[in-house]
């Protein structure tokens, strides 16, 4: 026990500042993430350490999905029902089938393990894509479609992979048994978490206090894979369901408070799984096979590509000559380019038997694949937007551009009185820095007024909010209003809040 507290503390210590390094950086944290496990791996700089597959599929997997769920807003993935719906279910099978046949044919694999690796490079990842989306606004409807896909592309996919890890360790395939255990694990899978989902809105509308919400969610979450898991129906396609009506009821039915306490409780626990999944790996990998099949690694890319641009192109194609909302071009790149691997993946490889056959040079695989589109796709992702030209027009830009003139220039200003006071700067040096500063300070006025629009003032917006919840609360703490009044006015904040975030979401 003690070693193994040891080695969980490595992978705090290391995760953290690893993350936060990435933060600083302005660079997606699980891109560095990935990288620190692969030189952990190599440089044996984590120690390795046996984890047991129960534990990522029964923990770590009903936390990272319900947490996609739980933030899923499904009036607006209504109106993309189809477009989701056609990735999700014919996307996602074309894509095995055509990964499969060409790691089957470049990789001389038995094509079980072929259809395995298949389905495991079909499991899509959006926390690079909803990164960089948040930098970059881009349309609603695209950002609408991979959302939702990933949700449901994810059960889906994972359905799929306990499928054929199933024909890969037992060795027989009956057709009539695998289309009775997909049916099963998807329609149980979705009326599990239906009747989940209803009962956790119940349980959530009678909890006293944020607390206890989160305890609830808690609960639901994992009672909701494990009954799922128990009667043989997918437990990430039940968590997914229960997750988005949850979501709704929460927003719908509960406090401000209690439902910013909820979102931050389950983005928290995401990010923590994200990190501990990541390096992981690197105390799982064995650095020789990773090396071994670097080749593979490259082939499995080759795969991964081909079949996600005939799932992208080949369903959206036949879908636009019926539909009269065709997906433009533009956003079918966005969607091949975006097919980026992450946690989820790593995952569900991480969840395999660890006696199942091929499963070490799966798990390099995955995780070189992995490795090489978080560098090479998730990276330059915000530039390959702006090539699209999916991104909001220039103007934005030089709205940004002003309000950074006039950050600087008030910091200028500050800094400016500070050294007068001290004694540093003569008043005459003071008046003439002081009156340039000024003149930059009302050009960059004069042009955010002419391009601002509601939405740009979001993040102020935001930030007054916050600051005035923050002293409020402590206020609170040093006995200065009494915690009702806190807590009433803190209230009116927090739907402030909500709101506000409603409205930026619609625009």
């Amino acid at each position: 026990m003690k070693e193994r507290l040891e080695d969980l503390t490595a992978v705090v210590v290391i995760g953290t500042a690893v993350a936060v390094g990435a933060k600083r950086l302005n660079i997606p944290f699980n891109v560095v993430l990935v990288v620190a496990g692969l030189l952990g791996a190599l440089l044996h700089l984590v120690p390795h350490v046996t984890m047991d597959p129960e534990l990522v599929l029964l923990v770590f997997l009903p936390i990272l999905v319900f947490e996609g769920a739980l933030f899923a807003d499904s009036s607006h993935l209504g109106r993309e029902v189809k477009p989701i719906f056609a990735l999700a279910i014919p996307g996602v099978a074309i894509s095995l089938l055509t990964t499969a046949a060409v790691a089957t044919f470049e990789l001389s694999m038995p094509f079980a393990l072929a259809l395995l690796l298949g389905a495991l490079l079909s499991i899509t990842d959006t926390v690079s894509v909803l990164l960089a989306f948040r930098s970059e606004r881009v349309p609603h409807r695209l950002a609408s479609i991979m959302e939702g896909e990933s949700l449901f592309n994810d059960g889906t996919a994972l359905v799929l992979v306990s499928l054929t890890s199933a024909v890969v360790a037992s060795g027989k395939f009956s057709a009539l048994d695998a289309s009775r255990s997909l049916v099963l694990a998807t329609v149980g899978g979705a009326a599990f978490g239906g009747a989940a989902g209803a009962l956790g809105a119940v349980a959530l509308r009678n909890t006293p206090d944020h607390l206890t919400t989160i305890l609830a969610s808690l609960g639901l979450a994992f009672a909701t894979s494990l009954v799922a898991e128990h009667f043989h129906a997918s437990p990430v396609i039940a968590v997914v369901v229960a997750g988005m009506i949850i979501g709704n009821a929460a927003r719908d039915s509960l406090g401000p408070s209690r439902v910013l306490a909820l979102h931050s409780f389950w983005e928290t626990a995401g990010f923590v799984v994200n990190v501990f999944l990541f390096l992981l790996v690197g105390m799982q990998l064995n650095a020789q096979v990773l090396l071994q099949e670097s080749l593979s690694i490259f082939l499995a890319l080759i795969a991964l590509h081909a079949g996600r641009a005939v799932a992208v192109y080949g369903c959206f194609g036949l879908m636009n000559l019926v539909s009269r909302e065709p997906v433009p071009a533009r956003f079918q790149h966005v969607m091949v380019f975006g097919n980026i691997k992450g946690a989820l993946s790593m995952a569900a490889v991480l969840a395999l038997p660890a006696a199942l056959p091929g499963r070490d040079r799966l798990v390099a695989i995955v995780f070189g694949v992995t490795l090489i589109t978080l560098l090479t796709q998730a990276l330059p992702f915000r530039w390959f937007l702006r090539k699209m030209r999916v991104v909001l027009e220039a103007s934005d830009q030089q709205l940004d551009d002003a309000k950074a003139n006039l950050v600087q220039a008030r910091r200028g200003q500050v800094e400016l009185d500070e050294l007068l006071h001290a004694g540093l700067l003569s008043r005459m040096d003071h008046a003439e820095r002081h009156s340039s500063f000024q003149r930059k300070i009302i050009e960059a006025e004069k042009t955010i007024r002419a391009l601002s629009t509601s939405d740009s003032d979001h993040p102020i917006e935001q930030a007054l909010l916050l600051s005035q919840k923050a002293a409020l609360l402590d206020a609170a703490r040093r006995g200065l209003v009494s915690s009702e009044a806190v807590t009433h006015h803190t209230s009116k904040l927090d739907e402030q809040l909500i709101s506000l975030n409603a409205s930026s979401k619609d625009h």
